[in-house]
């Protein structure tokens, strides 16, 4: 029997769970749960850093001593730097800050939006960590000035941990300083924007271990796929070639593996990034609002004293009125808004709709219109990619949501399958049986999921009244449906 730990933490919770692995079977279970959301200090949001490893640590107290290894995977583009003394020198900015949005224009002036996408492959966009530290040394040079490691946010938690200093290689693909022929960073595209180098940590692939745990010491390290989205592809029980992903958290990332990245004008105007698989492949996706909008909402309601579970909400929505109000989630108004309500509200005034009031209303609102967002974004893949699919793998929390998934299937007229719900660290834990010899591919993991998991399917309903309603839909956020 052989225990793997697997910390994954996202953009709203963190989690460690302990994965068996008997030789023919995993099985999984929670050992600790946070909450982890950005703190807002001043005008600026970080990530509480200090608090997420005083959890980190309450998590490995709570551990037998027999498990093997420990991975850890998180969201991408955000990085911690380390001074001389391999000393964190301020806590880590958040993605939801919009300090970075104006350097996006001013880099114009230095490589052209286009040429940057040809490098890196890289959707342009304020969140990625080349705006971040175009930000830092901006407004605070001094940082760049002490800093003598940059790492991505699952190694800064690696340092913690063990004191090792390496970037994995599918979360170093987030950032927009990673060459997309290379995938080493892009050094001549760094001092051209810059003036300088930056001290970015060497990059390394995953499925290895690379140390051990601090505070014990017979726990490994293994360096697993950085980027959660790449660890729960990893895990998603794939077995068509032209598959498209649904990784469906915070953030909905929508894509397909590919081999070579696709780097036409029509992708860049699209929005589409290029990013690494675990394997060294193209994850050819598109990041999208996941249920950040609907985690804004919840948390409204609970200030008004209103605590609402799945349950209510799946009652509620069905008494809804379908198709009532439809919005662009990817509307600027929606990044970080002070009240999603009230930002959900004037987006359908001003569009001429009817303005959602009731919790009904507003998850009706919100599901249907993720819904057709994503299919239109499906649509853009398989026309980019040149390849059509007829299956949908949806994986992370979201899978658990059975009015999400049935909607995706019927704005597609695609088949959705579900599962794992915790991708996420299923791909974590495969990686480090790899590493750890147990397990030799991608292939065998993918297996060993998908006879250790169950999935769940959803064929298309209402075929034509959602295709009606895709064109009602495109026409009012102005989207090519």
């Amino acid at each position: 029997m052989t225990v793997v730990l697997a910390y994954d933490l996202g953009a709203s919770s963190g989690r460690l769970t302990a994965q068996k692995f008997d030789g023919e079977k995993l099985s999984l279970s929670e050992v600790h749960r946070f909450k982890n959301e950005p703190i807002q200090l001043g005008k600026h949001y970080y990530w509480d850093y200090p608090a997420i490893l005083k959890n980190m640590s309450e998590g490995l107290n709570k551990v037998e001593n027999n498990a093997a290894s420990l991975g850890i995977d998180t969201w991408g583009v955000d990085i911690g730097l380390l001074n001389t003394k391999g000393k964190l020198i301020s806590n880590p900015f958040s993605y939801r800050d919009t300090h970075t949005v104006p350097f996006v224009q001013e880099l114009e002036k230095t490589i052209s939006h286009k040429e940057l996408f040809k490098r890196t492959g890289n959707e342009i966009s304020p969140i990625n960590t080349l705006f971040q530290l175009l930000m830092i040394q901006e407004h605070h040079p001094w940082f760049l000035e002490e800093a003598k490691e940059i790492l991505l946010m699952p190694n800064l938690f690696v340092h913690a941990l063990s004191n090792e200093i390496v970037n994995e290689k599918t979360i170093a693909s987030t950032t927009q300083l990673l060459n997309i022929q290379s995938t080493q960073w892009d050094e001549n595209l760094i001092h051209s924007i810059f003036n300088r180098t930056l001290p970015l940590s060497p990059i390394e692939n995953p499925h290895q271990i690379i140390g051990e745990l601090s505070s014990l010491p017979s726990i490994k390290i293994a360096l697993v796929p950085g980027h959660d989205t790449a660890c729960a592809l990893s895990a998603l029980p794939i077995e068509a070639e032209d598959a498209i992903f649904i990784s469906l958290g915070t953030w909905g990332v929508i894509g397909m593996e590919i081999k070579e990245p696709v780097l036409t004008m029509e992708a860049f105007n699209g929005g589409f990034t290029n990013e690494r698989t675990s394997e060294g492949d193209i994850r050819f996706q598109k990041n999208a609002t996941g249920f950040w909008m609907m985690q804004q909402l919840r948390k409204e309601w609970r200030q008004l004293g209103m605590t609402i579970d799945f349950n209510d909400e799946r009652e509620v929505f069905h008494k809804a009125k379908p198709f009532q109000s439809l919005i662009q989630p990817e509307d600027a108004s929606f990044f970080n808004p002070s009240s999603m309500s009230k930002a959900i509200q004037a987006y359908c005034q001003n569009t001429n709709q009817p303005i959602p009031n009731t919790v009904g209303e507003f998850i009706r609102c919100v599901s249907e219109s993720m819904a057709m967002h994503y299919a239109n974004v499906i649509n853009q893949i398989e026309e980019l990619s040149n390849r059509s699919c007829s299956t949908i793998y949806i994986g992370g929390g979201g899978a658990q949501n059975e009015i999400i998934c049935q909607l995706i299937a019927n704005a597609t007229g695609k088949k959705v399958v579900t599962g794992p719900a915790e991708a996420s660290s299923l791909g974590n834990g495969v990686s480090q049986l790899r590493a750890l010899g147990e397990i030799s591919s991608l292939e065998q993991g993918r297996q060993l999921i998908k006879q250790s998991f169950t999935t769940k399917e959803y064929e298309p309903q209402q075929i034509t009244t959602w295709q009606e309603m895709r064109l009602h839909y495109a026409h009012i956020n102005k989207e090519v449906s």
